[in-house]
């Protein structure tokens, strides 16, 4: 961009910083991860993407850092969606104190999109997904159950008919030593079928593994993106033991976000492509499972990791549409 504008500039890849010579000018980029790497600068302005799912921390550093002695206005602007807004950013975006503007903008409202595009946005979420997602609403999506979209009435279906159809059985798998879980699902173009559980205590990968060969052998393994580091007690990761158990393992190269991974699951509940049966530690999960300071309440060590292994399989073959293209602004 600076390019095609013709604006003469540099870039320190080390520090992370753009020196502008057309008007003697500096951008920093810094990283929220560690509020106490943004100490030491003086600045004109900052930007903070996404601050509520941030450490107060962060936002309180740069206001002490928007200081600079020669600009003639001093300002912070943040951007975002506002569904994981948080208390802290909900007591600044109330404080009448604080000089603040607001400015929100729907997705719909962008005329460079394909119409198409924005049906597929209306059809991947609920109704409160939609106003917060698209619209930009202030809309609290990180309390309540997580599988909203959830009941055993319409979704604990037993389904005879895929025994013999030909569709493939995958395995979605958590690794955990309490509670190692995986689950058996057939899946077909749009939809996925889940049979049976695997949920142990105590238990390692190597046991995992040759629990799950006597069933199901050679069969595809779903799994999250974490199994491929090795630990300190094992000799090699849980990805390479699955591997070498004569699973075909699938992974993805990094974990989606954690609220993605939901709406994947969410979306094939909502549009009648889930079932299960033969689950019902699996059905305590999506029944029971709650947002706590928005993320998974994983306080209860029974809990979230067979709809983990759910997740990982929805969001890999029918992942939710990406945030980042919704036009949101605070």
């Amino acid at each position: 961009m600076l390019g095609r504008s013709g604006i003469d500039y540099t870039y320190n890849q080390q520090r992370a910083e753009f020196t502008i010579h057309n008007w003697g000018g500096r951008i920093m980029l810094g990283s929220g991860d560690k509020p106490s790497s943004l100490i030491g600068v003086n600045c004109a302005w900052c930007g903070i993407d996404e601050p509520f799912i941030q450490k107060k921390e962060v936002f309180d550093q740069m206001t002490a850092r928007v200081r600079h002695p020669d600009a003639k206005h001093r300002e912070i602007f943040l951007t975002g969606t506002p569904e994981e807004i948080n208390h802290w950013g909900y007591e600044m975006t109330n404080n009448t104190d604080i000089d603040l503007g607001v400015v929100v903008g729907s997705t719909l409202d962008n005329k460079y999109l394909p119409e198409q595009y924005k049906r597929n946005l209306l059809s991947a979420y609920s109704d409160a997904q939609i106003d917060a997602y698209v619209h930009g609403k202030f809309v609290n999506l990180t309390q309540g159950r997580v599988y909203s979209e959830f009941n055993r009435q319409d979704h604990v279906v037993p389904r005879p008919d895929l025994r013999n159809a030909g569709l493939p059985i995958e395995l979605a798998q958590d690794y955990n030593v309490d509670y190692a879980s995986c689950l058996a699902y057939f899946r077909g173009a749009d939809f996925i079928h889940v049979f049976k559980e695997y949920r142990e205590m105590n238990t390692n990968t190597y046991q995992m593994a040759e629990l799950i060969k006597k069933d199901f052998p050679n069969v595809t393994v779903i799994s999250d993106a974490s199994g491929s580091a090795r630990k300190s007690s094992a000799v090699k990761s849980d990805h390479a033991i699955m591997n070498d158990s004569g699973f075909d393992l699938k992974a993805p190269r990094r974990n989606p976000a954690v609220r993605d991974r939901v709406n994947s699951v969410q979306k094939l509940i909502r549009d009648g492509n889930f079932s299960c049966e033969n689950t019902p530690n699996l059905v305590m999960d999506l029944e029971m499972n709650v947002w706590r300071l928005g993320d998974i309440d994983k306080r209860d060590p029974k809990q979230t990791h067979l709809s983990d292994a759910l997740g990982y399989a929805c969001n890999y073959y029918f992942p939710s549409v990406v945030k980042k293209a919704y036009s949101v602004k605070w």
